[in-house]
């Protein structure tokens, strides 16, 4: 019995201050909130009109998507028709305007094939036949430098045919049938959609170099012939068999955006015209099973039946989404663009892949930010002086000192000599709340604020009470003519039970109060469920082995303890 409960009281003093030396040496302290450290205020505002319960729900997802983002306990509430956003530890405050930036429009988009969003401008035009400078006809007809015919063949042509065909003739025959000869090397003009016009006829000149025009072609007894062949410096249209491209039409609402990685998407229109809320409220989170991936869960109703028409398009690759893929868009960025393998979803829409831890978390809240009713801005953003923190941290370190002297020193005169287990008791308590404060501000961003410093200072009250409760009894015991060595070990097997009572009443308190509160209500609430749970170890491991070792000692024989003389 002696050697167990020693081993309980020196395996509890080495484990306790070996954790606060391993935390100290490492300089892993607990976080200060923004009372206590400084950092910046934000104030956001809706971008249009927004109900008290829109605020509510943008609050929220505001306050979850800052703890993901790695801001220790981030004070989120609702004032007014603006939300008030406290972040501890940031000092720039571009910074802090960059992580309170958790709203954004977030959209799903079916991934079409890459050429429905591209816009074919190539299209064929005919461009204009230059011929050699002063080449003169034997009938006379001179045509003169840069001629441009393609403006005067397209003088009556019909631009608006959509025919591909082209037109066989080049132009209409202005001479006899008998007018070509060996020595003549006709040059083709073909043009697909233009004919000559029967109003604009060649002329022919007589001997005496006067021109004339007739309203009928010329004819003439010789046939018309060139001293050398008519060339051309530039043919342009294209062959007779050969069908001009038309260009593919560009899907409507189709548009080519670039991913996180920089990759091109070709996305279709965004069919969510309506603004319906798809995800739950913070109901995406990334999940480790066994890869990386999201988990998302569906809002019923219009949400999961909107998810489930995009599914079905996806899924049966119709012209709609013709990669059987879906684009998830944030502020007109593609964030991943998943296969879809199933028509329909019931509940939950799970997203796999290759993920990484950050790329499945980052996913995640872009998911949420999804969920925003509204659209949020930054109003105005303050810093609060590290200075200011520094200077409620040192008033509420001398408060708590100076509340714990008061209670030793009543606690001395009265007790005597078991008070000094009281003070190794607060002592051991003590350091193992900066332990387990250490281990939470790392694990979950809790910071430690004025509220919850407040919660260590009521919590002390309620160790001490354990002492009280303890010593009480052995006082009743020893009057009633019991020794300390026999009155220790009763004493504490009937108030042990009432001691855990007592504490666990605290800490459903505490729990229900950090369940139900926000901000620094919350650090309150969880500061003091640390502090109940330490009162417990520490009674449990320090004192009751260090008062029943006391009590079998020599050293209290003859002295005064609760205000009676101790017998053996």
């Amino acid at each position: 019995m002696r050697r167990r409960l020693w081993i309980s009281l020196i395996g509890t003093i080495l484990m306790v201050f070996g954790a606060l030396a391993g935390n100290l040496a490492t300089d892993n302290t607990p976080i200060l909130g923004l009372d206590l450290q400084g950092g910046v205020s934000v104030i956001l505002a809706p971008v249009e009109d927004a109900s008290g319960d829109d605020l509510v729900i943008v609050r929220d997802l505001v306050r979850d998507e800052l703890e993901n983002f790695g801001i220790a306990e981030p004070d989120v509430r609702v004032q007014g028709s603006t939300i008030v956003v406290d972040l501890p530890g940031v000092d720039d405050q571009q910074e802090a305007l960059e992580a309170v930036n958790v709203s954004g429009v977030v959209q799903l988009r079916p991934v079409l094939n890459s050429f429905e969003c591209q816009t074919v401008t190539d299209t064929l035009t005919p461009t204009p036949l230059v011929v050699d400078d002063g080449l003169t006809t034997d009938d006379g007809l001179t045509v003169t430098s840069d001629t441009d015919l393609a403006t005067v063949i397209d003088t009556e042509s019909d631009i608006g045919d959509e025919s591909t065909e082209p037109d066989d003739a080049a132009t209409d025959d202005a001479a006899t049938d008998d007018a070509a000869t060996d020595d003549v090397e006709p040059q083709p003009l073909r043009s697909p959609r233009r004919q000559l016009p029967s109003a604009v006829e060649p002329t022919t000149t007589d001997a005496a170099d006067e021109p004339a025009t007739t309203d009928e072609p010329a004819t003439t007894d010789e046939p018309v012939t060139t001293d050398e062949p008519v060339t051309t410096d530039v043919a342009v249209e294209p062959p007779a068999d050969v069908t001009p491209v038309v260009p593919t039409p560009v899907t409507s609402g189709a548009e080519l955006l670039i991913s996180r990685d920089g990759v091109p998407v070709c996305a279709g229109p965004d069919q969510n015209t309506n603004g319906v809320l798809v995800f739950e409220r913070g109901g995406a989170s990334a999940t480790l099973n066994p890869g990386w991936g999201v988990v998302a869960t569906l809002r019923g109703g219009e949400g999961q039946a909107f998810w489930n028409s995009l599914a079905s398009q996806c899924f049966s690759q119709a012209s709609t989404c013709s990669t059987g893929q879906l684009a998830i868009v944030l502020d007109g960025v593609v964030q991943s663009a998943p296969n879809v393998n199933q028509p329909t979803f019931d509940d939950q829409v799970s997203i796999t892949g290759s993920f990484t831890e950050d790329e499945a978390r980052s996913l995640a809240r872009v998911l949420n930010r999804g969920a925003f009713p509204v659209e949020v801005e930054a109003q105005e953003a303050r810093t609060v002086s590290a200075s200011a923190g520094g200077d409620s941290l040192r008033a509420a370190i001398i408060a708590g000192l100076l509340g714990v002297a008061l209670v030793l020193v009543f606690l001395v005169a009265y007790y005597r000599w078991l008070a000094l287990v009281i003070i190794g008791g607060l002592v051991i308590w003590a350091a193992t709340v900066f332990s387990a404060a250490a281990f939470v501000s790392g694990a979950t961003n809790y910071a430690l604020s004025l509220a919850g410093v407040t919660g260590i200072i009521v919590a002390v009250g309620v160790t001490v009470d354990s002492y009280v409760v303890f010593f009480e009894r052995m006082k009743d015991e020893i009057r009633n003519g019991r020794t300390l060595k026999n009155a220790a070990p009763r004493s504490f097997t009937s108030t042990w039970r009432t001691i855990w009572s007592a504490d666990l009443v605290s800490m459903i308190g505490a729990g229900i109060l950090f369940w139900l509160s926000v901000g620094s209500v919350r650090g309150f609430a969880l500061y003091l469920g640390i502090t109940t749970v330490c009162d417990l170890l520490v009674c449990y491991f320090f004192t009751r082995p260090a008062v029943l070792l006391l009590a079998r000692s020599k050293f209290m024989v003859g002295k005064r303890a609760f205000g009676l003389e101790v017998a053996r």
